[in-house]
């Protein structure tokens, strides 16, 4: 091999070593937003709890068991529009001796359209499934108060 050939073929490798560690291939998770409706049928709850005239408790409620069998977290993001604004990755999850699992927090209620929880799935190798709730959607302000 003369020195011409050798140095393409070194550039030719090393081309494609960059192209292949350039193109990795990255989790996909498919989400779904989950309405009041479809909540009873995963055996989901939301409930909310007053916590003097601006603040709320928030509860959400599940069972590890049929879609959530590979349950990994639940994860918090409050948003403005497509901006987010806080990402928090898992929330801390309590466990019953049933085998439910419960995440709570507690927000200002004027701030309860903005706030999404994700029930994340780890059901695939590369990815899983995301059950978002969007907590506006489950409270009402005046049976909260």
């Amino acid at each position: 091999m003369n020195a011409n050939t050798k140095t393409i073929m070194n550039i030719s490798v090393l081309t494609f070593l960059l192209f292949s560690a350039s193109s990795q291939c990255f989790p996909e998770m498919t989400i779904e937003q989950v309405s009041k409706e479809r909540a009873k049928e995963l055996g989901m709850e939301v409930r909310t709890k007053a916590n003097g005239p601006n603040d709320i408790w928030v509860e959400l409620e599940f069972k590890a068991e049929g879609k959530f069998k590979d349950f990994s977290h639940v994860s918090l993001e409050i948003r403005e529009g497509k901006q987010l604004l806080v990402g928090y990755a898992a929330l801390r999850e309590k466990r019953s001796s049933s085998g439910s699992v419960v995440v709570n927090f507690m927000a200002n209620r004027a701030f309860l359209d903005k706030i999404t929880l994700t029930v994340v799935v780890a059901d695939v190798p590369l990815g899983g499934s995301g059950y978002e709730v969007r907590v506006k959607d489950f409270t009402e302000s005046e049976k909260s108060r």
